[in-house]
């Protein structure tokens, strides 16, 4: 589509997942899309939903060529394929809600049929647009540590999100379990920045209490080339959404640390010294008030890259074989943790 198109009409199949609004404000507050339709099998949550971004309900998961230009996926894990492959098949873009279904081999089938289409697919990993992961990034690839030889990941659930969110954590029908749930994140933003490993071990632990029905605890080796990356999750953190989660880099001529909401970075180059740059702010309530911000900045950076992608002006950064390239990844860590190597 052309940059001299009108705005995008944009129609939501799913509105249920917990980013649905956000990711909803971020389009609406684009000043190339329009919202201009929802759908969900709950069709009461379509109803507030339509209520809220003035826009219309649909009673049927349909996409009409001459009324809709893109699709926003975001329901249930369970709901995602069928209701991305409506838009794939209608020839439109759709942009999918992580983790774009319950297995890899799900997201597959939608990559597959939007290729054979040429229809763009990007998913909603927004963690990968922290601006301290693309500086994490950008001095991997710029060898700004010399040759690496360990780099730590690390995620977590806070404990609390239990009683706040146990209707979703702890459905089964559609949570394959707290890690690929949450943690897909960092495996998204891991193999952003390495790629997929050699080779895979793993462990985790389960505390057996509801309402979690998987593992409450999870670490992973990932084997690359002369370089080891590990990754450790944990369902029970006292800390709130993301403020811990984090990367470590270890490399012959650099050490670094990166926060990924606040934004933040401590880098050493083989002294005592330190290099450190936050955006967090000063007491508990700018700290909160900076989460906020940034996680709204997130999601419109995000919707931005979709928009680019479908104007034709740049690649897509993350689309449904990368995605599903992430749960085929976290399968195999869950397979490792599950056998104990």
């Amino acid at each position: 589509m052309p940059t001299g198109d009108p705005r995008l009409r944009a129609v939501f199949l799913g509105v249920t997942h917990p980013h649905a609004r956000a990711w909803a404000t971020a389009a609406a507050r684009h000043a190339e899309v329009e919202l201009v339709g929802a759908y969900d099998p709950d069709h009461g949550a379509a109803a507030e939903f339509a209520r809220t971004y003035r826009c219309a309900t649909l009673t049927e998961p349909a996409v009409d060529p001459a009324e809709h230009d893109l699709v926003i996926v975001d329901g249930r894990n369970d709901q995602a394929r069928e209701l991305a492959l409506i838009g794939v098949r209608a020839g439109r873009p759709v942009f999918i809600e992580k983790t774009g279904g319950r297995s890899a081999r799900e997201l597959y089938q939608v990559a597959a049929e939007a290729r054979d289409r040429d229809v763009i697919t990007q998913l909603g990993y927004f963690l990968r647009y922290s601006t301290a992961v693309v500086e994490a990034r950008e001095l991997v690839a710029a060898g700004g540590f010399g040759r690496l030889s360990l780099a730590r990941f690390h995620a977590a659930i806070p404990h609390q999100a239990w009683q706040s969110m146990a209707g979703w954590f702890g459905d089964p029908t559609q949570v394959v379990g707290p890690f690929t749930e949450a943690g897909c994140h960092l495996i998204d933003i891991v193999r952003m920045i390495f790629g997929d490993p050699q080779s895979v071990t793993a462990g985790a632990a389960s505390w057996q209490q509801p309402p979690n029905h998987a593992e409450d605890v999870l670490a992973a080796i990932l084997r690359y080339d002369g370089m080891i990356a590990t990754v450790d999750f944990t369902a029970h953190e006292a800390n709130p959404w993301n403020v811990s989660w984090g990367i470590e880099l270890y490399g012959t001529t650099g050490t670094a640390t990166f926060g990924l909401t606040p934004a933040r970075s401590a880098i050493s180059h083989g002294t005592h010294r330190w290099t450190e740059h936050s955006t967090a702010g000063g007491d508990e309530a700018d700290h909160r008030n900076v989460v906020a911000a940034e996680n709204e900045a997130l999601m419109e950076r995000g919707m931005d890259a979709f928009v680019e992608a479908v104007r034709g002006r740049a690649a897509v950064p993350v689309d449904a074989w990368s995605g599903a390239g992430t749960l085929s990844l976290i399968e195999r860590i869950l397979a490792a943790a599950h056998r104990g190597v």
